[in-house]
C-alpha cells in the first residue's frame, strides 16, 4: 500500500478519524469494530499461528482487506491492531509490518516509523471517539481510577486511555509514556497546551519526580506531588507543583503518568498571556468548561 497523496500530519489524522467515525455510524461504546471494517472494506480474522513479537497483518485478497490479528494477544490489543491496521487502508499510508522490522521497533516508543505513529492516533480516536469521551470526562477525577473506568468501558488498554482522557480533558493536565527510563510522549489537554507546560521528548524521566523515584525503587504504580519544574523547563512553572499518578508496565519497560495543576487560575492567567490564544479556541474551552474535581498540585510558598 502506497500513498500518492500529501504527508498527512497528526492534525490530519484526528480530523479524518472523527469524520471516519461518523461515516461509519457508530453510535455506542465499547465500538463495533465490524462497521469499521465495513467501512474500510474488509475483514478480520483471529490467528492463533501468528508469532508472539506480531499483532497484526493486512493482505489485499479478493478486492477486500484481510486484517489478520494474533489471538494470543489481550483482547485490548486486539482491538486497537484492528482500527490501526484500518488506518492504514483509510489513511493509504504504507504499512511497514511486511517488512523485516521487529516489534519492539513497531510497537515501542524508541524508533517507530511516523507512519505508525501516525496510525496509532487514527486508531485511538475510533476506539475512544472523541465525542464519547467528552461526555465521560463529566465524572473525571485525577487518578489512574478514573483511567481504569474508561480503559474498561472502551475495552481499550489503560496507555490508550490515559492518552484519550488527557488530550480530551477541560482541565489542566498532561500524560506523559516513558520507556527505558526516558520520555517518549506526551500529550496535554487544551488548557495545559495553552499555558505552554512543554515537557521534552527523549530527555531521562527526572529522578526527583514521581516516575523516577516508582522506577528506581521497582514499584508498580505510586502518586505524589512534586516542583513543575522537574519535567518542564516553563519559567512561569517556577514555583508551582504538580501531581504525579504513575503507571509502570513492566513487559515493555514503560511507564505511565498523569501531570495535573491543581487550580484554573494558575492556567488562566497564563493563558491569556499565551501567544497562542486565538478566539475560536476560547469558544471551545467555554463549551468544554465543567466543574470537574481535579486536586492535587498547587502553588509553591
Amino acid at each position: 500500500m502506497t500513498s500518492s497523496g500529501p504527508a498527512i500530519t497528526e492534525g490530519t489524522a484526528i480530523v479524518r478519524a472523527r469524520a471516519f467515525v461518523r461515516a461509519c455510524g457508530i453510535d455506542a461504546v465499547p465500538v463495533d469494530l465490524a462497521k469499521y471494517l465495513a467501512g474500510a472494506n474488509a475483514e478480520m480474522r483471529v490467528s492463533m499461528r501468528l508469532p508472539p513479537d506480531e499483532a497484526g497483518n493486512t493482505m489485499f485478497v479478493d478486492g477486500r482487506h484481510l486484517i489478520t490479528v494474533n489471538g494470543n494477544d489481550s483482547p485490548e490489543r486486539q482491538r486497537f491492531t484492528v482500527l490501526h491496521e484500518v488506518a492504514h487502508i483509510a489513511l493509504e499510508l504504507p504499512s511497514l509490518h511486511a517488512d523485516t522490522i521487529p516489534s519492539d521497533v513497531l510497537y515501542s516508543y524508541v524508533r517507530r516509523p511516523p507512519e505508525e505513529v501516525i496510525c496509532d492516533t487514527f486508531a485511538a480516536e475510533c476506539l475512544l471517539p472523541h465525542e464519547f469521551i467528552r461526555k465521560d470526562l463529566k465524572d473525571a477525577t485525577a487518578d489512574f481510577a478514573f483511567v481504569d473506568q474508561i480503559a474498561a468501558k472502551y475495552q481499550a488498554s489503560l496507555a490508550c486511555a490515559a492518552s484519550r482522557v488527557a488530550t480530551n480533558a477541560a482541565f489542566a493536565c498532561a500524560y506523559v509514556l516513558s520507556q527505558d527510563g526516558h520520555v517518549r510522549f506526551a500529550t496535554y489537554s487544551t488548557s495545559m497546551r495553552e499555558s505552554r507546560f512543554w515537557i521534552s521528548l527523549g530527555v531521562a524521566v527526572p529522578i526527583a519526580s514521581v516516575t523516577g523515584q516508582c522506577l528506581k525503587a521497582n514499584r508498580s504504580k505510586a502518586v505524589g506531588v512534586v516542583p513543575a519544574h522537574l519535567w518542564t523547563s516553563a519559567d512561569a512553572f517556577a514555583d508551582v507543583d504538580v501531581n504525579e499518578d504513575v503507571r509502570v508496565t513492566r513487559a515493555w519497560s514503560q511507564a505511565l503518568t498523569l501531570i495535573s495543576l491543581d487550580s484554573g487560575d494558575i492556567v488562566d492567567d497564563r493563558r491569556a498571556k499565551s501567544t497562542f490564544e486565538r478566539d475560536d479556541d476560547e469558544l471551545l474551552l467555554k463549551e468544554l468548561d465543567g466543574n470537574l474535581p481535579w486536586p492535587g498540585g498547587k502553588r509553591r510558598k
